[in-house]
């Protein structure tokens, strides 16, 4: 193969990965013609509140990749927040399901051990701190969120939505 030969294919393949991203839904953040019946249904899907301010994060998938910036919490749990295996930024991840039914559950109904304690400020040790309620440190996969107290709440209240 010649120096050049590489170029066309590697390209396609850049080309088709940027595009896969992009697509609604794809990476959390595109949902043309979706509107939120809440701040909290808006920041799950876009991470971005209802005053238009972008919620900030550190680690997680895109940590020292290309597209940092790009993921909300659909992007790796999924639109209905059950999560499961998922491709982002060219990781495998197996993200847990968020919804609050899930989260709320008893250890030896699929919940984490502890999860019932799940409240607002054990949801906050969660998705700000990354640390589970008993104080077990998330998979540094899981974003490290930079929400404000509302924010926070409103997310939860629209967990408790999901079926």
């Amino acid at each position: 193969m010649t120096k050049k030969a590489w170029l066309i294919p590697t390209l396609f393949l850049v080309g088709s990965l940027l595009f896969a991203a992009c697509l609604p839904g794809g990476n959390g953040l595109d949902w043309p013609g979706r509107t939120f019946d809440s701040n909290g249904a808006r920041i799950f899907y876009t991470a971005t509140n209802e005053n238009g301010e972008r919620i900030r994060y550190s680690g997680g998938p895109a940590a020292g990749g290309m597209m940092g910036g790009g993921l909300a919490c659909a992007s790796c749990h999924g639109p209905d927040g059950r999560g499961g295996e998922r491709y982002i930024h060219m990781q495998t991840i197996n993200a847990p399901d968020i919804r609050y039914v899930a989260l709320a559950a008893d250890e030896g109904e699929g919940g984490h051990e502890g999860a019932e304690t799940y409240d607002l400020e054990t949801f906050r040790m969660a998705v700000v701190e990354g640390r589970h309620p008993d104080g077990e440190r998330l998979d540094s996969i899981m974003p490290r969120w930079q929400l404000s107290d509302q924010d926070l709440a409103d997310l939860l209240e629209f967990l408790k939505t999901l079926p």
